[in-house]
């Protein structure tokens, strides 16, 4: 049996597969049934040879539904086009289905925010025409979206909602409703409370999918229908089956499906069943290569790289580097370089909107000026006293309209200058919270030290030697707290003030050997040995105090994270102008877990401490890093200006 990757890594894999599963059962019904190579020249002959604009639109969006199972870049211009000609013709529907190819195209590239926009665009456009099939489909996938952005009371209302909707569909319509059921089948699949209703519900699916040949469906269901044969301890069978779906899959044109197979057959290792899971990541990455998803799929080459790593296979190790730097180099990973750019046609389209409705009120404005002066000249005509009066009127409006502008041009300004205070306040109050907390953490274990010696000096009372023993280790950690609270004490002085970055020669020796004197209790306590390199006369720009603090804040990550009777080494060096200080603890464990813990600092005291120390960097204009080095070594490197 082999093994590739961490258990995070499959993880996230086949979350990203089911996001692309899911999302692929809702491509246009016509599609969804049939492979979309013969379609291909039909529709394009059709685009050519119409005449008809509804009849064009239509075969536009056709085209963009088609090229979601072909190419994404080409599916979403098809998209763009559609939507342009349909807005022009005032064609709601054209312009909603539009709208929902450009949200399947944003969200295959994880773009959920941007996706759910343009999802809930259609959705509006989809309810003015009444389309129950179409509201449907747009709300599962809004479902998906809101899940994938962590919003799971959105999300579960939107698909309940399409789900209630969906059963009420009739039977003509009724393959919308299948899809529905799969998806409440994938999604409740391990959940053992509902293991009746999932069997219904794919009973069901299976049902109404029969009515549809080509339907992709069934191929679902048989796979999730082969856990019970792993269940029976008949996983070689299984695994024959699994193999038969996936080149049924590949026959009828569909690469994406048989990835899902092949993706799906990691599940037997947890079932019981050894599998030779590196085969089939590397049969699923292939496909993912031909098949244009590599965005869904790219943890499946870090896995394989990440396995041939291990056990030390030059040659697969070459091979995956190599499509590692050849996915690096492509043009849609290089800003700028895009076929199609995602972020920008949004970001046109959103000004492009803006000044249309400022258009509107403009031209409104100017018709109703043209109206007032018409009339005017035919009833003030041969008048011209009254002519006067009212070219005096007018250049009074004109200047009112003016001098409009100008005041709407410096509130502008005013709610700009407003809300970039306001976002400052925001930013400085949650540095102060967190600043807060770990002042808290930083104090609670002197704390109790100190009460837990003093707590021991009656027991002592005939000792005079031991007596002036524990007194001297109240007066050292006192000593060593006062001087932590000292410090805190000017960097909050600092913060209120309104800090500006004043660099200083300092001496990171010293500074580092000050650290150490304040964390020498937690050194002692779990044996480490701290190896200083940092050598005496090593000077850098910075800001003393602060310095100090983020030193002694890596100290303690360190320190907590390393194993007992281990070694950290701290050194630094300089090059190029940047000035580069390091720590090392061997951690004994998965390093990357703990990289994955310090970056949620809302769930855990040392994340937030390593937050803040990001934040102390952050205002002395240089960046930290966290990395791992042979899977047990944690590695803080920081970056000042020399």
């Amino acid at each position: 049996m082999r093994k590739t990757g961490s258990k995070a890594c499959c993880k996230n894999k086949l979350a990203a597969i089911w996001v692309a599963m899911v999302l692929l059962c809702f491509v246009n019904k016509v599609f969804a049934q049939s492979p979309p190579g013969p379609q291909l020249p039909e529709l394009l002959q059709e685009l050519h040879t119409t005449h008809d604009s509804s009849q064009y639109v239509n075969t536009l969006g056709k085209l963009g539904a088609l090229y979601m199972m072909i190419d994404i870049d080409s599916s979403f211009i098809y998209a763009v086009r559609t939507y342009e000609i349909a807005e022009r013709l005032h064609d709601k529907k054209g312009m909603a289905d539009a709208y929902d190819v450009m949200s399947f195209c944003f969200a295959l590239r994880t773009d959920f925010n941007i996706a759910g926009i343009y999802a809930y665009r259609a959705l509006q456009l989809h309810r003015s025409l009444s389309d129950s099939a179409r509201i449907c489909k747009t709300l599962s996938n809004l479902y998906l979206y809101y899940r994938n952005m962590g919003r799971p009371v959105e999300a579960n209302n939107y698909f309940y909602e399409a789900f209630k909707m969906a059963s009420r569909l009739p039977a003509s319509a009724d393959s919308m409703y299948s899809i529905l059921l799969l998806n409440y089948a994938m999604r409740f699949y391990s959940d053992v409370s509902r293991k009746d209703s999932v069997q219904w519900a794919f009973r069901t699916a299976a049902h109404i999918s029969a009515k549809y040949p080509r339907s992709r469906l069934p191929l679902y269901i048989d796979a999730y229908e082969a856990d019970s044969l792993v269940k029976q301890g008949r996983g070689k069978e299984a695994e024959v089956k699994m193999n038969q779906l996936a080149t049924e899959a590949l026959q009828r044109g569909l690469p994406y499906v048989a990835m899902d197979i092949y993706n799906r057959l990691e599940n037997y290792q947890g079932m019981g069943y050894a599998i030779d899971s590196t085969h089939y990541r590397e049969l699923s990455y292939e496909l993912a290569k031909k098949a244009g998803c590599i965005e869904l799929n790219l943890s499946t080459i870090a896995g394989l790289y990440d396995y041939y790593l291990t056990t030390k296979d030059t040659g697969k190790v070459n091979y995956y580097s190599s499509e590692i730097m050849r996915m690096a180099g492509q043009h849609r990973y290089q800003p700028g370089r895009d076929m199609v750019n995602y972020i920008d046609y949004f970001l046109k389209e959103q000004t492009l909107q803006q000044l249309s409705r400022s258009n509107l009120q403009q031209q409104a404005e100017l018709e109703k000026r043209n109206m007032k002066k018409r009339n005017s000249q035919f009833v003030m005509a041969g008048l011209f006293v009254i002519v006067i009066l009212l070219f005096l009127l007018l250049l009074s409006r004109y200047q009112q309209f003016t001098a409009s502008e100008v005041q709407k041009g410096k509130l502008s300004d005013s709610y700009a200058d407003i809300s970039l205070k306001s976002v400052a306040l925001r930013a400085n109050d949650e540095f102060k919270n967190k600043l807060i907390t770990i002042i808290a953490n930083d104090f609670r274990a002197p704390l109790y030290y100190i009460s837990n010696v003093a707590g021991r000096l009656k027991d002592y009372e005939d000792d005079p030697a031991m007596m002036a023993t524990l007194i001297k280790k109240i007066a050292d950690v006192s000593g060593n707290t006062l001087c932590v609270f000292d410090n805190i004490l000017k960097w909050i002085r600092l913060q209120l003030a309104g800090f500006i970055d004043h660099p200083v020669p300092c001496q990171l020796h010293a500074a580092i050997q000050a650290v150490l004197k304040l964390t020498t209790a937690a050194i002692t306590e779990k044996s480490l040995i701290v190896v200083n390199l940092v050598p005496e006369e090593f000077t850098l720009q910075a800001d003393e105090e602060m310095l100090k603090m983020v030193q002694l804040h890596l100290l303690r990550l360190s320190i907590h994270y390393a194993q007992r009777g281990s070694l950290i080494i701290i050194s630094a060096w300089k090059n190029e102008g940047l000035v580069y200080c390091r720590m090392i603890a061997d951690t004994g464990a998965d390093a990357g877990a703990i990289i994955k813990v310090l970056s949620d600092w809302q769930q855990d005291m040392y994340a937030l401490s390593y937050a803040i120390t990001k934040d102390f960097i952050d205002k002395m204009n240089g960046v930290i890093q966290v990395t791992e080095s042979e899977g047990k070594y944690l590695v803080f490197t920081g970056i000042l200006q020399g």
